[in-house]
Formats: C-alpha cells, sequence, structure tokens
C-alpha cells in the first residue's frame, strides 16, 4: 500500500514497497505505476506466484500498481476480465477457452502450472472410481480445472461425467474437503496441501493427477488482446514479476513458504512443506512456458459440450511472444545464483 504525501518541491510515494530496497526489491521510481487489477481464483498453492510477485515488490518493480484480490471460480473471473473488469489473472485453462469460444477476447501468455496437480479422494468405502457411479463428487464450480479432471476420470472409468454421478458445486478447494469429512459428498477433488490432510483423516485416494504428469493448463497467466493491443509493455511488465517471483520461490523455500502460510491460513509446517514439494519443486519451471499438448487437452475435453471445439486450434488461445522474448534475452538468469 503506497501513501501520497506532500513535500516541499513536490510529491513523495512512501510506504513498505519503498523500504523494499533493503530486501533487494527496489521498486520503480522513474515511472508513474499502472493501476492493474489482478485476480487469483484458488486459494492453493497455484496461486503462490502471484502471492511471492505481491508481497516481494515484484509488481511494483516492473511499474505496477496491482490490486491483487481473490474470486471464486475462473468462470466468475473470465466474465470479469470480458467486463473490462480484471487485466491479469491464473484463471484455469478451460474457462479462458470457454471464454474465448463464446466471443471472448482472454488470451494465455504463459502458465505456472501446465499440469493436472490434484487427486480424486472418496470415502474409504469405495475401491475403484467406478463404485462412484450414481455417487455425489464435489468440484470447486463447473468448468474449473477441479471440474475437467472430475470429468477425465470418470471417463476413463468407463462412466459418463454428466449423468453417472451428481456433481456439487463447493466452491472452494477447503469446502471440498470439508464435504467429504461431513460425509456430504462421496468423493471430490482435493488439491495440495489439502491432500495430506485427506490422506491423514483416511479418505482414499482413488487417483494422482500430479503422479501422471498429464499437460494440462490448470494455471494460467492469462490477459486480454484488448490490453495487449493498447499497451503490449504492460503484459510483459507482468511476465517479469511472476518469473521473478518463481525464481524466488525456486531458491528461497523459508521465505515462500512464509508467504504461502499467510494466504493459505492454520496450515502446519507438514502442509506447508507438501505445498512447497507439489508446486515449486515439482512444477514450476524457469519460465511459464504453455505445452501446446496442455491446451489441446483442454479442448478435448470443452468438445464434449462445445463443437466449436472441435475444429479450435491451441494457438488461437497463446500469445506466447512476450514469454519469448525474455526467453531470447535470458531475462531470468539474473535471478539464479
Amino acid at each position: 500500500m503506497l501513501t501520497m504525501i506532500r513535500k516541499r518541491g513536490g510529491l513523495m510515494l512512501i510506504g513498505l514497497a519503498a523500504f523494499s530496497g533493503f530486501f533487494g526489491t527496489p521498486p520503480a521510481r522513474s515511472q508513474q505505476l499502472k493501476k492493474v487489477a489482478v485476480v487469483y481464483t484458488v486459494v492453493a498453492g497455484d496461486s503462490a506466484a502471484l502471492w511471492v510477485a505481491h508481497e516481494k515488490g515484484y509488481f511494483q518493480k516492473y511499474g505496477l500498481d496491482a490490486e491483487l484480490q481473490f474470486i471464486t471460480g475462473s468462470n466468475q473471473t473470465a466474465a470479469a476480465m470480458v467486463a473490462g473488469k480484471v487485466d491479469f489473472t491464473n484463471a484455469g485453462g478451460g474457462a479462458v477457452i470457454e471464454s474465448d469460444l463464446a466471443g471472448g477476447d482472454i488470451v494465455i501468455i504463459g502458465s505456472s502450472v501446465p499440469y493436472f496437480l490434484m487427486s480424486l479422494f472418496s470415502q474409504p468405502e469405495f475401491q475403484s472410481v467406478k463404485d462412484l457411479k450414481g455417487k455425489r463428487i464435489a468440484v470447486t464450480t463447473l468448468g474449473t480445472a477441479t471440474d475437467f479432471a472430475r470429468r477425465m476420470i470418470m471417463q476413463k472409468a468407463g462412466l459418463h461425467p454428466d449423468r453417472d454421478a451428481t456433481v456439487l458445486q463447493a466452491k472452494g478447494v477447503a469446502e471440498i474437503l470439508q464435504a467429504l469429512l461431513t460425509k456430504n459428498a462421496d468423493a471430490g477433488m482435493v488439491l495440495s496441501p489439502l491432500t495430506l490432510v485427506a490422506r491423514q483423516k483416511g479418505l482414499r485416494e482413488l487417483v494422482d493427477l500430479t503422479a501422471a504428469r498429464i499437460p494440462y493448463v490448470q494455471t494460467s497467466v492469462a490477459t486480454t488482446r484488448r490490453l495487449i493491443q493498447r499497451d503490449p509493455a504492460l503484459a510483459e511488465s507482468f511476465l517479469k514479476a511472476v518469473i521473478e517471483a518463481v525464481a524466488f520461490q525456486r531458491q528461497d523455500p523459508k521465505g515462500t513458504k512464509e508467504i504461502i502460510g499467510k494466504y493459505l491460513k492454520n496450515l502446519n509446517d507438514d502442509m506447508l512443506e507438501e505445498t512447497y514439494r507439489q508446486y515449486v519443486t515439482a512444477i514450476y519451471q524457469k519460465y511459464p512456458d504453455v505445452p501446446v499438448e496442455a491446451i489441446q487437452t483442454l479442448l478435448n475435453f470443452v468438445a464434449l459440450t462445445n463443437d466449436k471445439a472441435k475444429t479450435a486450434k491451441p494457438e488461437q488461445f497463446l500469445d506466447l511472444s512476450f514469454l519469448r522474448k525474455l526467453e531470447a534475452a535470458k531475462f531470468a538468469d539474473q535471478f539464479y545464483r
């Protein structure tokens, strides 16, 4: 939070960001910060890069006055982006594709989590996914990563995703786990670190998608084509902040876990370590690249309910020009010791 005070000869900006130079992250001083609305859509390790960029002052460093906020569900966030209320998000790739096929102009410029990173847990009495026929399966909201994962798992087990189970929309990952623990759901998609709690509480892990490393844009770095056309430097600056945040996470486990703990409240040390291991150690890349296969996975699922996806190409949802430019310049190298 910045505060403006009047001083002889002009204005002076003070606040926490002004002192970030002591921590090796001087803010942009020669330019006026540009206001941007940044939304994270899940309270899980998926959002850690945005949390770190915010807490460490990386957004300010690259000239952004970022208002970081949480909106439940990628679909709601996509609608807010199309309406011009959100500039950047880490929404799931499925919501981006659904929105664009309906006429939206959201574009993916990177992905910090380009794989499915979750598990399907059930009550202990169920031995396989086939046992869930006619049962209640909890996701966050329809059309999000948890829902796409559920659909894929059911299909592979020979179950129809729409007819062979009752889908419960719990809104959040913590709420999914709570529904399982109170037996208000028979199964549900659970993300780290709550996967650790689910195991400790005796729930059965039917499918571990994390181990399978299936290409999928679980968490994107997304903006709108309108913003890119209006101010391409803004998109590049945002990506720079994310890249530096990832570098911090990969090299400072203690500091990263402290920041994660601020947003994921009431986590013990084991849960923080689980989150760090699952996301930072196993998934986060030096550059948040997007495999074309990850977009194709999404299109395959969307095509089941939307004919427009059958002829769509992965490239039409991507703009990796900023990422390629930063890669070519070896931008990230300066942050690695």
